[in-house]
C-alpha cells in the first residue's frame, strides 16, 4: 500500500532528517512531503534542501524559506547594480552565510515552492488557514498567503494577529487558528511549537481534525512524520539542543 508521509519543520536537523527517512523505509509508491522551513536555526540548513531534491520531496513553502528567497533576490540584484540597497534587515553572519551557500539550483527549486496541496481529503499548509477565507483565494492572494505561511493566532473576528517579536507568546485575546477553523477537510501543518513530544490534534465539530507535527526538533523535541492514511506517527528525537526555544515549551 501506499503510503502520504508528511514531515514537520526540520529547521536545519539534517542528521535526524537523514534518520528519519531510513526509519521511514520509504517504498516507490510512497509520497514525501515536507511542512516547509528547512532553513534556518539548525546546523545545515543547506545539506536538508539538497536532501529533499534528492529524494524528490514535495515541500511547502516556509515563512524561512520565503525570508530567503526574498534576501537572495536583493543580494543578486545588488551583485548588479551597486548602489541597489538591500531594504531587508540585516541577516546574521551564519545566516547570511547559509544564503550565499545555496546554488542556483536550490534557489530555483525554493521558488517552486507552492502555498498548499492537496492530498484526498488533507490539507497540508505550512502554518496555518485563515477562518475567515476560502482556501483558494488564501493560495493565490499575495496578501492573504503570506499569512497563510505565518499564522499562529486569530482575533475574534478570524483574522490573522502577528507575532511579537519582544513577546513571543500568544497575545491576550487570541486564539489559535485552529481552534477556530471548520472547513471541509483535515489539515496538516507545522511552524509552531505545541509540544515536543507529540503533535498537536485539534477534532473540530464537523468531524474534521487540524494536526501540528512541528515538535521542535531544533529545540531538543522530536523530528515528526505524519502517515496520512492511518495517522500513525512516526518520530526521531534531536541529537541536542541546537537552538534554545524563545519561550517555554512543555514537554
Amino acid at each position: 500500500m501506499s503510503r502520504t508521509i508528511v514531515v514537520g519543520d526540520i529547521h536545519g536537523c539534517f542528521v535526524e532528517f537523514q534518520e528519519l527517512v531510513d526509519k521511514l523505509k520509504l517504498g516507490p509508491r510512497d509520497r514525501l512531503v515536507l511542512v516547509g522551513d528547512l532553513m534556518d536555526k539548525g546546523p545545515d540548513p543547506v545539506s536538508c534542501v539538497r536532501l529533499a531534491r534528492e529524494l524528490g520531496a514535495d515541500c511547502l513553502l516556509g515563512n524561512h524559506e520565503e525570508k530567503h528567497l526574498r534576501w537572495r533576490k536583493h543580494e543578486d540584484r545588488r551583485a548588479q547594480d551597486p548602489n541597489h540597497k538591500n531594504p531587508m534587515k540585516p541577516l546574521p553572519e551564519e545566516v547570511a552565510a547559509q544564503n550565499a551557500a545555496l546554488s542556483a539550483e536550490d534557489v530555483e527549486w525554493m521558488r517552486k515552492l507552492p502555498i498548499t496541496l492537496r492530498l484526498g481529503n488533507w490539507l497540508a499548509v505550512h502554518a496555518g488557514v485563515l477562518p475567515n477565507h476560502t482556501v483558494e483565494a488564501q493560495s493565490t492572494d499575495k496578501k492573504l498567503w503570506d499569512k497563510m505561511i505565518r499564522v499562529r493566532w486569530v482575533d475574534d473576528s478570524g483574522e490573522f494577529v502577528g507575532l511579537d517579536p519582544e513577546d513571543p507568546r500568544q497575545p491576550e485575546g487570541c486564539r489559535p487558528w485552529m481552534e477556530v477553523f471548520n472547513g471541509e477537510m483535515n489539515v496538516v501543518f507545522g511552524h509552531a511549537v505545541h509540544r515536543l513530544s507529540e503533535p498537536r490534534v485539534d477534532r473540530r465539530p464537523n468531524g474534521f481534525e487540524c494536526w501540528g507535527i512541528d515538535t521542535g526538533c531544533v529545540f531538543g523535541g522530536r523530528l515528526t512524520a505524519l502517515v496520512l492514511e492511518t495517522k500513525e506517527v512516526i518520530q526521531v528525537p534531536a541529537r541536542r539542543v541546537w537552538r534554545d526555544p524563545p519561550f517555554p515549551i512543555p514537554a
